[in-house]
């Protein structure tokens, strides 16, 4: 599979970078690529479209954000039937 990055800089700005499947030619378990860019860097998502087959998408961003469980989800939909 493609590495797709999207990288949040700090004045708001966002970049999605697209690394082809080969790049797991030479390791297919690890990979490393150095990005420069001129301005800070905020957050790093990845496959930020849902375009690869990742079964937990909760590993995919820096810094981490938690998405909500589909335990958390039932439980607001039941709390909010109470209101």
């Amino acid at each position: 599979m493609p590495i797709i990055l999207q990288f949040t800089f700090e004045d708001g700005s966002k970049e999605v970078v697209r690394i082809p499947a080969e790049i797991w030619r030479r390791q297919e378990t690890t990979v490393t690529k150095v990005f420069i860019f001129d301005k800070k860097v905020t957050s790093i998502l990845l496959d930020p479209f849902l375009e690869i087959a990742d079964t937990d998408v909760n590993n995919n961003s820096w810094p981490t954000k938690q998405s909500p469980t589909k335990f958390d989800l039932y439980k607001n939909k039941q709390s909010n039937k109470h209101h």
